[in-house]
């Protein structure tokens, strides 16, 4: 038995996996899109897994006691035959997919569809190069090669089985449909209302990262404070952002009753893009509870902006007060 044969359903599916993930990023939502997506994250996770669990193809299924050895090199009871093989993979998928969504979580990525099929895609490629290695340090006798005449053996292998059997395998296959479309749909054709715009406001640390953490909570009049607005444009078309900076002074009951503009911004971000706005703060008006806001308008912002005109603003509180005598830390804005 040649290597090529060994690995050639690894070979096969990790081509697959690339072209969904290039699919997922590239086409249109209601394409070939919708199959390779489903595919990707219903099915070849599972199939990546099942390979690296089970490199061998004995017609014996490992019991309780024996799945550690399906971990510890002792390929005996570690093999699973095609069609078995098929339908864990499924099972496994399925059972993975929170897994993903946890990983996205954790790195601060949206559960978006690139961000899904990059993690699936990833995960995929290395389950299967680890399973393919697995694969060629079990016997040659019993490592698991595609098998031939597959249909043929199915049917002998379902000759005998109770009509409850067939009924339970229709079921099994109607749901595991229904769980590939549920997701499929998800991945190819996002909603109308998935489309939005995201702005933060973060400060920049000593090492270059950027956190939502350590703002300026008092300044004095001239001195100033760097802090950097993202904004994430997700409305899947280009939008022509216009950002105005304000300090605004604010009474109880939410009424501005000042505000002094201190900056103007624009910028054109491409869907799925970012910008990075990075504003020095120098505030010249005094008081205490002052609100910095950063007011987001597509297309120009107007001659007076506020919080209810804008499409997106993000706000900081802070005290601003008069610089004290001999100070030369605050430079005095004319």
């Amino acid at each position: 038995m040649s290597d090529r044969a060994v690995y050639a359903d690894v070979a096969a599916s990790i081509a697959v996996v690339a072209v969904a993930v290039v699919a997922v990023l590239n086409l249109e939502p209601i394409t070939a899109r919708a199959a390779l997506a489903g595919a990707l994250v219903l099915f070849f996770p599972g199939y990546a897994l099942t390979t690296l669990v089970f490199p061998a193809t004995r017609e014996m299924r490992p019991g309780v006691g024996d799945l550690p050895s399906a971990f510890a090199g002792r390929t005996e009871h570690a093999g699973l035959p095609l069609l078995e093989r098929l339908a864990v993979s499924f099972g496994l998928s399925v059972a993975l997919v929170p897994l993903f969504a946890w990983t996205l979580q954790m790195i601060g990525a949206e559960f978006l569809a690139p961000n899904i099929a990059a993690v699936c895609g990833g995960a995929t490629v290395l389950g299967l190069l680890a399973g393919g290695t697995r694969r060629l340090t079990t016997s040659a006798d019993t490592r698991y090669v595609i098998p031939i005449g597959v249909l043929t053996e199915y049917r002998r292998a379902v000759r005998g089985r109770s009509e409850l059997d067939g009924v339970l395998n229709v079921a099994l296959a109607a749901a595991i449909v229904l769980s590939a479309g549920v997701v499929t749909f998800a991945l190819a054709s996002p909603a109308d209302g998935a489309a939005y715009t995201q702005a933060s406001l973060l400060t920049e640390t000593e090492n270059g990262t950027l956190v939502a953490a350590d703002y300026p909570q008092n300044l004095t009049v001239g001195e100033s404070s760097e802090l950097v607005l993202l904004v994430e444009n997700y409305e899947r078309e280009t939008v022509n952002y216009s950002v105005v900076a304000q300090l605004q002074r604010v009474e109880s009951d939410g009424t501005v009753v000042e505000a002094n503009e201190l900056d103007r911004f624009s910028q054109t971000v491409g869907p799925g893009g970012a910008w990075e706005l990075t504003h020095g703060v120098a505030p010249k008006m005094t008081g205490d509870n002052l609100r910095l806001t950063y007011l987001i308008y597509r297309g120009p912002a107007p001659e007076d902006p506020d919080i209810d005109s804008s499409y997106r603003h993000v706000t900081l509180w802070m005290n601003v007060s008069e610089p004290d005598a001999g100070d030369t830390r605050a430079a005095i804005a004319p």
